[in-house]
Protein backbone atom coordinates (compact mmCIF):
# COMPACT_ATOMS: atom_id res chain seq x y z
CA UNK A 1 0.00 0.00 0.00
CA UNK A 2 2.69 2.09 1.13
CA UNK A 3 4.28 2.10 -2.74
CA UNK A 4 1.25 2.60 -4.25
CA UNK A 5 1.03 5.83 -2.23
CA UNK A 6 4.51 6.41 -3.44
CA UNK A 7 3.75 5.70 -6.86
CA UNK A 8 0.96 7.75 -7.12
CA UNK A 9 1.94 10.54 -5.48
CA UNK A 10 4.69 10.64 -8.31
CA UNK A 11 2.47 10.61 -11.21
CA UNK A 12 0.73 13.36 -9.63
CA UNK A 13 4.18 15.70 -9.92
CA UNK A 14 4.32 14.26 -13.29
CA UNK A 15 1.42 15.65 -14.30
CA UNK A 16 1.99 19.19 -13.04
CA UNK A 17 5.54 18.83 -14.52
CA UNK A 18 4.04 18.22 -17.90
CA UNK A 19 1.79 21.14 -17.50
CA UNK A 20 4.62 23.46 -16.07
CA UNK A 21 5.26 26.71 -18.25
CA UNK A 22 8.02 29.35 -16.94
CA UNK A 23 10.58 27.74 -14.64
CA UNK A 24 13.34 29.73 -12.20
CA UNK A 25 16.51 28.04 -11.16
CA UNK A 26 17.50 28.79 -7.98
CA UNK A 27 21.83 29.01 -7.77
CA UNK A 28 24.17 26.76 -6.46
CA UNK A 29 25.79 28.53 -4.13
CA UNK A 30 28.61 25.61 -2.55
CA UNK A 31 28.50 22.18 -2.69
CA UNK A 32 30.30 19.99 0.28
CA UNK A 33 30.71 16.85 -1.56
CA UNK A 34 29.59 13.42 1.11
CA UNK A 35 32.37 11.08 2.02
CA UNK A 36 30.47 9.15 4.50
CA UNK A 37 27.09 8.86 4.43
CA UNK A 38 25.02 11.93 4.64
CA UNK A 39 28.26 14.29 6.13
CA UNK A 40 28.00 16.51 3.01
CA UNK A 41 26.36 19.75 2.78
CA UNK A 42 24.64 21.52 -0.03
CA UNK A 43 23.62 25.07 -0.01
CA UNK A 44 20.94 26.93 -2.46
CA UNK A 45 19.26 29.66 -3.48
CA UNK A 46 17.35 32.28 -3.04
CA UNK A 47 14.97 30.88 -0.55
CA UNK A 48 12.62 34.11 -1.37
CA UNK A 49 12.27 33.07 -5.28
CA UNK A 50 10.14 29.96 -4.20
CA UNK A 51 7.53 32.25 -3.73
CA UNK A 52 7.80 34.43 -6.21
CA UNK A 53 8.03 32.01 -8.88
CA UNK A 54 4.15 30.46 -8.76
CA UNK A 55 1.31 30.19 -7.00
CA UNK A 56 0.37 27.45 -3.82
CA UNK A 57 -0.66 25.31 -2.81
CA UNK A 58 2.80 24.70 -2.96
CA UNK A 59 5.11 21.28 -2.42
CA UNK A 60 8.99 19.99 -3.45
CA UNK A 61 11.02 17.09 -3.25
CA UNK A 62 14.30 16.11 -3.75
CA UNK A 63 15.44 13.67 -6.44
CA UNK A 64 16.83 11.16 -6.09
CA UNK A 65 14.62 10.74 -3.07
CA UNK A 66 17.42 9.61 -0.63
CA UNK A 67 19.59 12.47 -2.03
CA UNK A 68 19.19 14.30 1.26
CA UNK A 69 19.43 13.13 5.01
CA UNK A 70 15.64 12.53 6.28
CA UNK A 71 14.12 12.58 2.57
CA UNK A 72 11.73 9.26 2.86
CA UNK A 73 9.58 8.39 -0.07
CA UNK A 74 9.71 11.12 -1.57
CA UNK A 75 7.86 13.25 0.93
CA UNK A 76 9.08 16.30 1.65
CA UNK A 77 11.39 17.27 4.88
CA UNK A 78 11.62 20.64 6.10
CA UNK A 79 14.18 23.56 4.75
CA UNK A 80 17.11 24.48 6.87
CA UNK A 81 16.79 28.01 5.98
CA UNK A 82 19.74 30.50 6.70
CA UNK A 83 18.96 34.08 5.98
CA UNK A 84 17.95 33.50 2.09
CA UNK A 85 19.92 30.15 1.91
CA UNK A 86 18.72 27.01 2.05
CA UNK A 87 20.93 24.48 3.24
CA UNK A 88 20.43 20.89 3.14
CA UNK A 89 22.74 17.69 4.38
CA UNK A 90 23.98 16.15 1.23
CA UNK A 91 24.29 12.32 1.32
CA UNK A 92 24.59 11.58 -2.54
CA UNK A 93 25.53 13.49 -5.88
CA UNK A 94 23.64 14.15 -8.16
CA UNK A 95 20.83 16.03 -6.03
CA UNK A 96 18.33 17.92 -7.86
CA UNK A 97 15.63 20.37 -5.79
CA UNK A 98 11.83 20.28 -7.60
CA UNK A 99 9.57 23.46 -5.90
CA UNK A 100 6.26 22.71 -7.88
CA UNK A 101 2.82 24.96 -7.35
CA UNK A 102 -0.33 24.80 -8.47
CA UNK A 103 0.69 25.55 -12.54
CA UNK A 104 3.51 22.88 -12.55
CA UNK A 105 7.03 22.55 -12.02
CA UNK A 106 8.04 26.40 -10.81
CA UNK A 107 11.30 25.84 -9.61
CA UNK A 108 14.51 23.24 -10.22
CA UNK A 109 18.34 24.12 -8.50
CA UNK A 110 20.68 21.01 -9.97
CA UNK A 111 23.38 20.07 -7.36
CA UNK A 112 26.34 21.73 -8.67
CA UNK A 113 30.11 19.78 -8.54
CA UNK A 114 31.85 23.32 -7.22
CA UNK A 115 32.79 24.20 -3.84
CA UNK A 116 33.66 28.14 -3.94
CA UNK A 117 35.08 30.23 -0.56
CA UNK A 118 32.71 32.64 -1.49
CA UNK A 119 28.88 32.81 -2.47
CA UNK A 120 28.02 33.58 -6.05
CA UNK A 121 27.31 37.08 -6.79
CA UNK A 122 29.14 38.19 -3.34
CA UNK A 123 30.86 41.36 -3.42
CA UNK A 124 34.50 41.25 -4.66
CA UNK A 125 35.58 44.48 -2.45
CA UNK A 126 33.62 42.21 0.70
CA UNK A 127 36.28 39.25 0.73
CA UNK A 128 36.74 36.87 3.54
CA UNK A 129 40.38 35.65 5.04
CA UNK A 130 40.17 33.75 8.16
CA UNK A 131 43.07 32.20 10.53
CA UNK A 132 44.52 30.39 11.98
CA UNK A 133 43.11 27.21 9.84
CA UNK A 134 43.18 24.45 11.64
CA UNK A 135 42.33 26.24 14.83
CA UNK A 136 44.13 25.20 17.80
CA UNK A 137 41.58 23.63 20.02
CA UNK A 138 43.97 24.43 22.96
CA UNK A 139 43.20 28.02 21.82
CA UNK A 140 40.18 28.45 19.91
CA UNK A 141 40.39 31.77 18.73
CA UNK A 142 39.26 32.49 15.01
CA UNK A 143 40.34 35.74 13.44
CA UNK A 144 38.76 37.13 10.53
CA UNK A 145 39.66 40.24 7.84
CA UNK A 146 37.36 42.14 5.35
CA UNK A 147 37.18 44.78 3.66
CA UNK A 148 34.03 45.48 4.60
CA UNK A 149 34.06 48.00 7.46
CA UNK A 150 29.89 47.32 8.32
CA UNK A 151 28.93 44.65 11.25
CA UNK A 152 28.71 41.21 10.00
CA UNK A 153 26.62 38.43 11.21
CA UNK A 154 28.55 34.94 11.85
CA UNK A 155 26.98 31.80 12.02
CA UNK A 156 29.03 28.40 11.99
CA UNK A 157 27.52 25.50 11.19
CA UNK A 158 28.62 21.79 11.03
CA UNK A 159 28.54 19.50 8.33
CA UNK A 160 25.16 18.50 8.74
CA UNK A 161 23.95 22.21 8.56
CA UNK A 162 23.05 22.67 12.11
CA UNK A 163 23.88 25.95 13.76
CA UNK A 164 26.71 25.56 16.61
CA UNK A 165 27.17 29.40 17.26
CA UNK A 166 26.46 33.06 16.37
CA UNK A 167 27.24 36.09 16.58
CA UNK A 168 27.92 39.48 15.35
CA UNK A 169 31.14 41.63 14.60
CA UNK A 170 32.44 44.49 13.60
CA UNK A 171 33.83 44.43 9.57
CA UNK A 172 37.79 44.39 9.28
CA UNK A 173 39.92 42.58 11.85
CA UNK A 174 37.98 40.71 14.32
CA UNK A 175 38.00 37.15 16.29
CA UNK A 176 35.50 34.78 17.02
CA UNK A 177 35.85 32.64 20.56
CA UNK A 178 34.95 28.77 19.56
CA UNK A 179 35.32 27.55 22.84
CA UNK A 180 33.25 24.44 23.41
CA UNK A 181 33.38 23.90 19.08
CA UNK A 182 34.50 20.03 19.20
CA UNK A 183 37.34 18.83 17.28
CA UNK A 184 35.73 18.93 13.13
CA UNK A 185 35.21 20.89 10.45
CA UNK A 186 32.73 23.15 9.92
CA UNK A 187 31.47 26.53 7.73
CA UNK A 188 31.78 29.93 8.61
CA UNK A 189 28.90 32.48 7.06
CA UNK A 190 29.44 36.14 7.01
CA UNK A 191 26.36 38.24 5.80
CA UNK A 192 26.32 42.04 5.55
CA UNK A 193 23.94 44.45 6.79
CA UNK A 194 22.51 44.28 3.12
CA UNK A 195 22.25 40.84 2.76
CA UNK A 196 25.63 39.63 0.97
CA UNK A 197 26.81 36.16 2.28
CA UNK A 198 30.47 35.10 2.39
CA UNK A 199 31.33 31.45 3.31
CA UNK A 200 34.59 29.92 4.71
CA UNK A 201 35.53 26.37 5.46
CA UNK A 202 37.44 26.02 9.07
CA UNK A 203 38.35 22.83 11.05
CA UNK A 204 39.18 23.11 14.40
CA UNK A 205 41.84 20.34 15.88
Amino acid sequence: MKQLRILAAFMSLFAWMSSASAQTTLTTYYVVPPTNGCDGLWAFGPYSALWNSCTGPYTYLFDPISCVDGSQGGLPIPLNVVGDTIIMDLCSQPCDFLFYGDTGLCVVCICGPLIPTTVVDADPGSDLSIGPNPVPASSPMLQLHTTWTGPLFLQVLDLAGRSLLQATVQGGRSEVDLSGIPVGSYLLLAQHENGLLMTQRFQVE
